[in-house]
């Protein structure tokens, strides 16, 4: 058995030589003893948090790594058996019906009336009616681009994309 009293003597003896030492130290000293002690035992902490949480996601891990081959295992046995009911029963196998969609919305749903707006062309630069390159992309305008130009009066660049507007001018005699 143990003598506990006597560990609490060794211990209370060892105590008292500390701080005997403890106090014969300067203050700077003392300060500086104090605040390594601290700083070790928040190490220690924090070395005891990492070694406890990194245990906990190991077996995390593990045990989450076992649950998943032991599914996989027994749904390999599951399809094999089925296989073998089929195989020995000669029945064919039934077939999947797909999900229907839960709510058929689009059928009841009312749809609302289109209004058709003719189409604003806002970026159109106007220029003149024998023009022959564009002014963005500087490609020059092919025979249907200048058919349309002198047709409806404008055209967009087939290279770039840009509108241009024919300024038509009218001279009096």
């Amino acid at each position: 058995m143990v003598n506990w009293n006597a560990v609490a003597d060794q211990v209370f003896l060892y105590w008292q030589e500390f701080l005997q030492w403890f106090l014969s130290v300067p203050l700077y000293g003392q300060v500086l003893v104090v605040i390594g002690a601290v700083a070790v035992l928040i190490l220690a902490v924090v070395v005891i948090y990492y070694v406890l949480k990194g245990v906990a996601y190991l077996i995390y891990y593990i045990l989450k790594g076992v649950y998943y081959l032991l599914k996989a295992i027994f749904l390999g046995i599951y399809k094999l058996f089925e296989e073998l009911y089929y195989g020995i029963t000669g029945k064919p196998r039934p077939v999947k019906k797909e999900k229907e969609p839960e709510a058929v919305i689009s059928e009841t749903k009312v749809e609302e009336p289109r209004i058709e707006t003719p189409h604003i062309i806002k970026n159109l630069v106007p220029i003149q009616p024998d023009a022959a390159y564009c002014s963005e992309c500087g490609n020059q305008f092919t025979e249907q681009m200048q058919q349309k130009l002198h047709e409806n009066g404008n055209v967009f660049c087939v290279y770039c994309g840009k509108g241009f507007k024919s300024n038509v001018i009218k001279i009096e005699n």
